[in-house]
C-alpha cells in the first residue's frame, strides 16, 4: 500500500446481529461467527451464554468443532485455550 493509500473501512459492528448468529441452533452459523468475532477482537464472545453452573451446550459445541477443525489458525487454538482457562478460572470444569 502506498504512502497516503487510505485503508478499507471495517465493517461497523453490529452486537445484536453477532448476538443472534453466536446463539444460533445452527452449529455452522455459531462457528462461523466465532471466527469473525475472533479475527476482529482477538477473543471469543463467551460473555453471550450463561456458563453457570456449567458451560453452555452451544459454546461448548463450538468450542469443539473450533479445535477439531485443521483449518483453525494457531492464534485462534491459543485463543479457545484462553477462553478455557477463563471458564475454568470461574468455576466450570
Amino acid at each position: 500500500m502506498r504512502k497516503g493509500d487510505k485503508q478499507p473501512k471495517q465493517e461497523k459492528f453490529d452486537f445484536e446481529k453477532m448476538k443472534s448468529a453466536a446463539m444460533s441452533a445452527d452449529p455452522l452459523v455459531r462457528k462461523q461467527i466465532f471466527v469473525e468475532y475472533f479475527e476482529r477482537f482477538q477473543e471469543f464472545p463467551s460473555y453471550l451464554f450463561d456458563n453457570e453452573p456449567r458451560i453452555d451446550e452451544r459454546l461448548f459445541a463450538t468450542i469443539h468443532d473450533l479445535r477439531a477443525d485443521p483449518e483453525t489458525s494457531r492464534e485462534m487454538q491459543k485463543g479457545i485455550e484462553v477462553l478455557i482457562d477463563r471458564l475454568t478460572a470461574t468455576g466450570f470444569a
